[in-house]
């Protein structure tokens, strides 16, 4: 082959890759300045919008520039902390007892007990109920006057009279709980119950072998493999019930004495109760702070990502 062909042949491979890499670069090109648009529109804009009314007193009727003024107000206010103490206890118990009871029913049904296949069936159904009529219907198990509860414990002697759990204030916020637990336990379960069935069972089988207990065979092969999984619940469920606001609000509308108010509730009071959105928006930017500064935290320390495979 002479050297003119090679040197023409070596040309039109070299145009061949130059127009590959041009038609790898449209078409990402094209792929992601849609998906950045729609992140710029859906929450870049929505987010410095909603920080910028903040540092203003009244933002929508006479706007007057504070600064940093409404986020001092706010945290030098004693009740701001009273409303985060709540959310905070509202976030780590809903999440703590929904991943402990999705744990336990992911266990026992991954035993393929008799009647197992039901009950996993039965578990979606509270996720997929409508809060509303988780609200009415737990509301009817609670009443104090034809409430469920209520009459079985006055009949078996445990309380004297019957307990208003929404409306007390050592009831109010374990009555918030239970509800929030009732409704989303189903959400660990199904995660957890489909990494339990992706252990090889050969690995138990060998630990059976080598005598390991079933204590044993839970802490050096089950919760290894859940590990990722149980951070990733951790996460997302303790962010969405930090900012959980319809279970709380149909049913206590933060009372009794504010017992149940956690930051989402106080924002919408905020809002549209005393009509103050400057300080609205200020409640709203601590959270979002406070929330990604967890986060941040939270990677660093565990890297859940890395554990999801």
């Amino acid at each position: 082959m002479s050297t003119a062909l090679k040197s023409r042949l070596a040309a039109a491979g070299a145009a061949l890759r130059e127009r590959d890499v041009d038609g790898t670069t449209l078409l990402l090109a094209a792929c992601f300045v849609p998906m950045l648009a729609f992140f710029v529109v859906v929450w870049v804009i929505p987010i410095v919008y909603a920080l910028g009314m903040s540092l203003f007193a009244s933002p929508v009727r006479n706007p007057e520039f504070v600064g940093l003024g409404n986020y001092a107000e706010l945290l030098g206010n004693g009740a701001f902390w009273g409303f985060l103490w709540n959310s905070v206890v509202y976030a780590v118990a809903t999440t703590g007892l929904s991943l402990v009871i999705g744990l336990g029913l992911a266990l026992v049904i991954n035993q393929r007990i008799r009647g197992g296949d039901a009950l996993r069936t039965l578990m979606i159904f509270p996720y997929l109920l409508p809060t509303l009529v988780v609200i009415f219907m737990w509301k009817f198990i609670l009443d104090p006057n034809i409430g469920i509860l209520n009459q079985f414990l006055v009949d078996a002697g445990l309380i004297d009279k019957p307990i208003a759990f929404f409306s007390t204030l050592e009831f109010a916020m374990p009555a918030v709980v239970v509800t929030s637990v009732w409704k989303f336990a189903s959400f660990a379960f199904f995660i957890l119950l489909a990494r339990l069935q992706a252990i090889d069972p050969d690995l138990y089988e060998r630990a059976r072998v080598e005598g390991a207990t079933t204590w044993q065979a839970f802490r050096d092969i089950t919760f290894p493999h859940l590990r990722g999984a149980i951070l990733i619940i951790l996460l997302v469920r303790g962010i969405w019930m930090f900012n959980k606001f319809d279970i709380i609000y149909l049913s206590t509308r933060g009372g009794p004495l504010q017992q149940t108010t956690t930051l989402p509730i106080r924002v919408y009071q905020l809002a549209f109760s005393e009509v103050n959105f400057g300080m609205a928006t200020a409640l709203a930017g601590v959270m979002f702070f406070l929330l990604a500064g967890v986060a941040v935290v939270y990677f660093r320390a565990f890297a859940p990502e890395k554990e999801v495979a």
